[in-house]
């Protein structure tokens, strides 16, 4: 999958943490704004989304963990479709589903087929907060 981020300081943070691990720059800010449990399991949860052509593929393959990727409920129609996926046990990934026109598709046009979620855009990373989406 191809995933993109937000451009806000705590998800450059992971962004430039996931994509990088091995710089101690990264690994420091990541440290000081998520903690150090969430280090290893935010490399694999992304080398993981990365290396799955979709969701359904992710899904399939991973989907017996906690690290499932589900849709938020409550949603309205005319509102972006809102995913989200743990990171380790703790805090949750939210992410858009961005539809093959570029645009986050809406939650009435989803059809629930996972196979159609290949590009992702990252919204937020926190724990466990679902007011913002």
């Amino acid at each position: 999958m191809d995933i993109d981020y937000k451009s806000e300081k705590h998800l450059k943070i992971f962004k430039n943490y996931v994509y990088n691990p091995e710089e101690r720059s990264f690994a420091r800010a990541f440290k000081k704004e998520f903690g150090e449990p969430l280090m290893k399991p935010a490399v694999r949860l992304h080398q993981r989304l990365i290396e799955c052509e979709n969701a359904q593929v992710y899904n399939n393959r991973y989907g017996t963990s906690d690290n499932n990727i589900e849709p938020i409920k409550g949603r309205r129609d005319k509102e972006p479709m809102t995913l989200k996926i743990r990171i380790g046990r703790g805090p949750r990934k939210f992410f858009h589903y961005i539809n093959e026109n570029g645009i986050p598709c809406l939650k009435k046009d989803w059809s629930g087929d996972f196979s159609l979620i290949s590009y992702i855009y990252v919204v937020d990373v926190n724990n466990h907060d679902y007011s913002n989406y």
